[in-house]
């Protein structure tokens, strides 16, 4: 029997109590009262003691001593203090990934030696690769962070499961930090306190993957300077910015050459060696991101495709985003991790986001969102600034707004149909290249466009540059619009589109895009039978072949266009096609038929009191007759069309007036005027924004300098023209100009 037994038994028999009245009175059971008094417990528990004292109503002396006889006072052996975890749970590094170094060259810093930061976030749309570069950079960085690296799947964005509670998040961490889940505190904020004491001073790297919101990756950061912290989620998370510094670091789609070389990584260099066309074609098609180029390679490597060529063919031909998902899989397909990201939007966003598919091109300003929801501009930035921050929509250095290739093809599958907010997106590229064209050259008479729509908020131009600017930037997107409207049967956007940019096509040679946009938009108007448009649009492309050097085919299509001119009484485009077929004569030094088919123009403008008609028949037979060396009968007439041009305000009239009366001044020998004169229309031009009449100026004050026996300063100002007809892409007039500029004698070269 133990010391603690015979206690207890003597106590009960002093009681007179037998062993099951205490029991019933201590709550304790019968047995194990009995194993107490026989010995066999010999250490019980002092909850037990203390029922038996207070049954037995010792007093607090006795139950102290009855307690002290269940103290161990053997002494207790030396602790042996537990090792310190290392823990190390980055995922496997990526055998595929490649590139990437300017963004793995923006996480070095956090291991700088005075790093201006601790923590980095990466974000980008999903299938980007930011969990690759994270981990991939992780596993080069090991030698900087001895004591561990830890890794949490926050799932912020993970299919069918809610994003991570910051308390488990904490629990995983202090877990791996070799805390038993048993001795973890309950709430948050003793948790990230023990969290933060057990990484103090230590050197490790903590990656927070797949997070949803900033709120729940602040109580997993480490607050110790020591440790670093790389973020990743399809947010941008400013607010980590804001109060934490973070680094933001977004990831935009592969280089080409880094996409090539992924896709080289997981085909072999063979494969894609016998097609690059079809190579570079899937890696276009994929958008160069990573995950849809390791779906389409899989695809590919599986059989799915006999060849590069079938599966550029039929990823382009099918339904690509379906294409470059795997069935079963969704965490490796493009189209469930767009589809999670949608599906977090609050309704009014996933509306806005949806119609942003209907935009034609990638590219957009804000009054064009504005327009295709018909909504304010002011409502629409707020709402595009949103998509930003979520990196479903690029903001653009420009002050414009971007859409990925996939992203767009996923937005259009979120679009509900909406004709009406199509028209409108079509129809603010139609009135603001109308406005923007105006600016250009704002006393030309102009084909008439449609009013605007209800809704449509037109681009404020108020300037040439400002209007040069706009059309060049959304050349682009004003293509696409045109095969947009086309295939949507939106005849009158299709048609207008094109002619409305007739001025900037004259002022900047885009021929492929001017000739492609008009066959557009001539096929269309067949179509619906506007045989104004037609005429419109065939002389368009008429003066296109003209300038390219296409004498009979632009004559083809001027004699057409004024035939069916005629045949409507269309004046307005008559007149235009009489000039061109004008301009076609000089060209084959028919001048006697230029100078008839000016004269009419000049008949219709007088009978139309339309002046700048008039002022271009006047402007167009001076240079008839210029270039037929009839130099007195086009001095004249350049000396009408000159005040005429000024009362009007038609800088190219005045500019091409100053510099043909140069030419005729050099034709008489008098080199020093005409250099004044060139000088003059030199300076028009550059004021206006005239880059061809800038570099036919340039050209012959240069040609006068090397006649006046001034090479040096000939050169170099036909090295300034040649700047100008390249801005203007004129190959032809660039040419011309290096021709002339061969010609000059060699620097030091005596004559």
């Amino acid at each position: 029997m133990s010391e603690i037994g015979r206690r207890v038994k003597a106590l009960r028999q002093r009681s007179g109590l037998t062993q099951e009245e205490l029991a019933d009175r201590s709550s304790l059971s019968e047995r194990s009262l009995r194993d107490l008094e026989s010995g066999r417990v010999t250490k019980p528990r002092a909850k037990s003691i203390r029922l038996i004292a207070s049954a037995l109503e010792l007093s607090t002396d006795e139950t102290r001593q009855l307690l002290s006889l269940i103290v161990d006072e053997t002494p207790a052996p030396a602790a042996t203090p537990r090792p310190v975890l290392r823990p190390d749970q980055l995922p496997l590094d990526d055998i595929h990934f490649t590139g990437r170094f300017a963004e793995l060259r923006d996480l070095d810093l956090l291991i700088s030696e005075r790093p201006p930061t601790r923590i980095a976030t990466i974000s980008a749309i999903g299938g980007s690769g930011k969990t690759a570069l994270a981990v991939h950079w992780a596993h080069g960085a090991t030698g900087h962070f001895p004591d561990g690296r830890l890794y949490v799947d926050l799932r912020g964005f993970t299919p069918g499961q809610e994003p991570l509670d910051p308390v488990e998040g904490l629990g995983r961490i202090l877990t791996a930090l070799d805390v038993k889940p048993a001795d973890q505190p309950p709430t948050l904020e003793e948790r990230a306190t023990l969290y933060r004491s057990l990484v103090a001073g230590r050197r490790m790297l903590v990656i927070l993957d797949n997070a949803a919101t900033a709120d729940q990756v602040r109580p997993l950061l480490p607050g110790s300077p020591t440790c670093a912290t790389i973020v990743t989620s399809r947010e941008r998370l400013p607010g980590l910015m804001v109060r934490e510094g973070a680094h933001s670091l977004i990831l935009d789609p592969m280089t080409e050459s880094e996409a090539g070389e992924l896709l080289r990584t997981v085909l072999g260099n063979a494969r894609v060696d016998e097609d690059r066309a079809a190579a570079a074609e899937i890696i276009s098609l994929c958008g160069r991101l990573p995950l849809a180029l390791r779906v389409a390679g899989a695809s590919i490597s599986l059989g799915d495709y006999r060849t590069l060529r079938q599966a550029a063919d039929e990823l382009s031909s099918a339904d690509r985003l379906e294409r470059l998902s795997l069935p079963g899989d969704p965490t490796s397909s493009v189209l469930p991790a767009f589809e999670l990201s949608f599906a977090r939007l609050p309704g009014d966003l996933k509306e806005f986001f949806g119609r942003l598919g209907l935009l034609p091109g990638s590219i957009f300003r804000t009054n064009a969102a504005a327009s295709l929801t018909a909504t304010s501009a002011e409502l629409a930035d707020r709402r595009l600034q949103r998509l930003v921050a979520l990196n479903l929509v690029q903001s653009r250095a420009d002050g414009r707004f971007a859409l990925h290739d996939l992203v767009k093809l996923f937005a259009q599958r979120c679009a509900p149909v909406d004709e009406a907010a199509q028209k409108r997106a079509l129809d603010y590229y139609l009135q603001s290249a109308d406005e923007a064209n105006r600016q250009l050259r704002p006393t030309r008479v102009r084909s008439p466009i449609d009013p605007a729509l209800d809704g449509v908020i037109v681009e404020e131009l108020s300037t040439p540059d400002a209007a040069l600017r706009w059309c060049t930037e959304e050349l682009p997107t004003i293509a696409d619009a045109v095969d947009v409207a086309a295939a949507a049967n939106l005849s009158a956007a299709a048609i207008q589109l094109p002619t409305s940019m007739i001025d900037f096509f004259h002022v900047r040679k885009h021929w492929p895009v001017w000739l492609a946009t008009h066959q557009t938009a001539l096929e269309v108007a067949r179509r619906v039978g506007d045989r104004e448009h037609e005429g419109i649009l065939l002389s368009g492309m008429g003066i296109a072949c003209l300038e390219l050097g296409r004498i009979d085919e632009a004559t083809k299509y001027q004699e057409t266009a004024a035939g069916i001119a005629r045949a409507g009484d269309h004046r307005f485009p008559l007149a235009r096609a009489l000039t061109a077929l004008g301009i076609l004569a000089m060209h084959r030094a028919d001048y006697a038929a230029a100078v008839e088919h000016f004269a009419e123009c000049e008949r219709l403008a007088a009978e139309d009191q339309d002046p700048y008609g008039a002022m271009l028949a006047v402007f167009n037979t001076a240079y008839a007759h210029l270039w037929a060396e009839n130099f007195d009968e086009a001095r004249v007439l350049f000396e009408k069309a000159l005040p005429m041009g000024e009362t009007l305000g038609a800088a190219d009239v005045i500019g091409g007036s100053i510099n043909a009366l140069a030419l005729i001044l050099q034709a008489d020998g008098q080199l020093e005027p005409a250099l004044d004169r060139f000088r003059q229309s030199a300076a028009v031009a550059e004021q206006n924004g005239n880059l061809i009449g800038l570099a036919e100026a340039r050209g012959n004050i240069a040609q006068t300098l090397a006649a006046l026996d001034r090479p040096a300063e000939a050169r170099s100002v036909f090295l300034a023209a040649l700047e100008a007809a390249e801005q203007l892409g004129d190959r032809r007039l660039q040419a011309e100009l290096q021709s002339d500029l061969d010609a000059l004698p060699a620097a030091g070269t005596v004559r």
